[in-house]
């Protein structure tokens, strides 16, 4: 069975690191997120690395902060820029995966499992692709860690910040659980810390060295799952949004063989567009955008997105929005293409109000949806869309 890559994503000091970015004035000097910055009494939210050097803590009254570092700057919290930031930042990485489980504003773990074939890299490196490419496009930084299970790409992600980039994999995982304290890892609260304390247990490693019996007769169902967690027996799938709360719906492959000519480009995109315009209309989605990504034969990476005015659910719409992107990306002539990958976003559930593409027969909407529904009974190939020379 493949080993699953899991990534845990965690953006370094979200709520200090967005005020600095709004406010770049503010990068030099040691500042809080304060729950009151105009009362003595308000409690600090978040603080940048500057502040933190000082002894600011996370809850603690921002008189208490003051007196640790008298030039502490205190800003009221902006929830509303903070949740636009952190929808920008699942944007960019539904690019990699659509396989996203939400942990709070600033963090989220993603299953690349299927993805590192498609950007043909290692987990490293694809994590690195995600950490620069939030850095370039929003000016913030991202912890990564990185698992086969989400407590320890978890535990991973909190080692090294900010920027910091961690794999816990089969050659390192017990030497990292021998330097890591018991109360570093998720789960693990200040009196289940203390009740291991009193066993002598202050480290992972003194937790992996424990039967799974003792613990769950010590702690219950939850020593069952210190011990997988800890051990790396840890299959927990992720909790992806429901299929009304679904980002977006894609699709890539990589080509049997280099692509070179554009027609050769049309009948894959052709063949991709088809299965992302099914599952679309199998879940009543229509989609806004539209962004395709291309992986050079050098494994060298474009990528590129486009919005209508409308919203669009068949194969015909989507094929003509990745064509467009892909020659205003590549052109008429281009090198050896490897894989291709398109994927829809800005969805809503459709409805008989939405503003429909003008362009598109509705008769043809009624045909695929009649043509899905002779593909669930007797399989794919039973019957397609004819190609025509303009649209599809």
């Amino acid at each position: 069975m493949e080993k699953r890559v899991i990534f845990h994503i965690d953006m370094n000091n979200f709520y200090a690191s967005v005020e600095c970015l709004i406010n770049p004035s503010l990068k030099n000097y040691a500042v809080a997120v304060a729950g009151n910055p105009y009362k003595r009494t308000g409690i600090i939210l978040a603080k940048n690395y500057l502040a933190k050097a000082f002894g600011v803590k996370t809850g603690e009254a921002i008189w208490e902060a003051k007196q640790k570092c008298p030039t502490l700057i205190t800003v009221a919290p902006k929830f509303d820029k903070y949740e636009e930031i952190s929808k920008r930042a699942h944007e960019i990485y539904y690019r990699f995966t659509d396989l996203i489980e939400p942990f709070g504003i600033d963090e989220c773990w993603l299953d690349v499992t299927h993805s590192l074939k498609f950007f043909g890299c290692t987990p490293r490196e694809l994590a690195k692709k995600i950490q620069d490419t939030v850095l370039s496009e929003l000016g913030l930084s991202v912890s990564i860690g990185i698992s086969w299970g989400k407590t320890l790409a978890k535990l991973g992600s909190d080692m090294k910040k900010p920027l910091g980039l961690t794999e816990i994999n089969e050659n390192n995982h017990i030497e990292i659980l021998k330097r890591t304290k018991i109360d570093d890892m998720i789960m693990i609260g200040r009196h289940t810390a203390q009740k291991l304390s009193i066993m002598n247990v202050n480290t992972l490693y003194d937790l992996y060295l424990l039967s799974p019996e003792f613990l769950k007769e010590k702690f219950g169902i939850v020593g069952l799952y210190l011990h997988n967690a800890v051990s790396g027996i840890d299959d927990d799938k992720l909790i992806v949004p429901r299929d009304e709360d679904t980002k977006s719906v894609g699709n890539g492959a990589t080509a049997v063989h280099d692509m070179t000519t554009l027609d050769q480009i049309k009948d894959f995109l052709r063949d991709l567009s088809v299965k992302i315009s099914r599952r679309l209309r199998a879940h009543g989605f229509g989609a806004k955008t539209l962004h395709l990504s291309i992986k050079f034969a050098d494994f060298t990476y474009l990528g590129a997105q486009t919005s209508t005015s409308y919203y669009f659910s068949n194969e015909h719409d989507i094929y003509k929005l990745s064509l467009e992107l892909f020659k205003g990306l590549a052109g008429e002539k281009f090198a050896p293409v490897r894989a291709l990958r398109v994927c829809t976003s800005n969805l809503i559930i459709k409805s008989d109000k939405q503003q429909l593409n003008l362009f598109t027969d509705n008769k043809n909407e009624k045909l695929c949806m009649a043509i899905d529904k002779l593909k669930e009974k007797y399989g794919d190939n039973v019957v397609s869309l004819a190609k025509d020379c303009e649209g599809f």
